[in-house]
């Protein structure tokens, strides 16, 4: 599956909460920044350390 794949599942998903979904459709222009968003499934194991919540497998 690609991240275009994985983008476009969420964009079209019914019950996204409205935050995420309105997050998503401002940044569905930029390919680079949906790509970011998109490419992988976010790792685990970071010894309690967060990064950015948002839309997407890697946020």
């Amino acid at each position: 599956m690609t991240w275009l794949h994985n983008a476009e599942k969420w964009l079209s998903f019914e019950n996204l909460e409205h935050d995420l979904k309105d997050t998503l459709l401002k940044i569905e222009s930029n390919k680079r920044l949906l790509e970011d968003h998109f490419y992988k499934h976010l790792e685990f194991g970071t010894g309690g350390m967060r990064g950015e919540l948002g839309p997407g497998i890697t946020v």
